[in-house]
């Protein structure tokens, strides 16, 4: 016969593996995940220090849709989503980048990468990682709308950049 302890240990495992995409775990990431119309929701396609200790990020969506990454006159956008990156340094520093950055090439994978429509492309300058690059973590939302990482219900975990 089981247990009250084990019977709740069990719930927590189903739950913690469903992610938000069930309707019993989606009531617990928010009102925010109930705005989002059946989740969108993204995964690190990939990330690598190069050579030069450059940092290449690859956000790709899992499902759902991206958006215009700025206000643009020609398509008639005028609703942006709010994507940046925030990396852990070495020397227990943050630098938080968007997509207004002067020193990062941050681009979409549409409309000349003004749009996010599948992947959004990270790439620093030269020598950024040259005292560590440790951790990142990648955040991105619309007006009530949030976006989670890999069907669960946090928005922006930090991961391990391994070289």
């Amino acid at each position: 016969m089981l247990t009250k302890g084990y019977f709740a240990f069990i719930l927590t495992v189903l739950i913690t593996f469903t992610g938000c995409t069930s309707p019993l775990s989606s009531s617990l990431c928010g009102e925010g995940y109930d705005e989002m119309y059946g989740g969108y929701d993204y995964v690190y396609q990939s990330h690598s220090i190069d050579a030069d200790n450059s940092l290449n990020v690859t956000v790709r969506l899992l499902s759902g849709g991206g958006g215009w990454l700025e206000e643009s006159e020609q398509h008639e956008a005028n609703k942006e989503i709010a994507a940046g990156l925030t990396i852990k340094l070495g020397d227990g520093t943050q630098q938080s980048i968007g997509f207004e950055s002067t020193t990062w090439e941050v681009n979409g994978d549409d409309y000349d990468g003004s749009y996010w429509s599948v992947k959004l492309y990270f790439q620093s300058p030269s020598g950024f990682c040259d005292d560590g690059c440790e951790e990142m973590k990648f955040s991105a939302g619309q007006q009530d709308m949030v976006y989670y990482y890999d069907n669960t219900c946090d928005s922006s975990p930090w991961i391990e950049i391994t070289p």
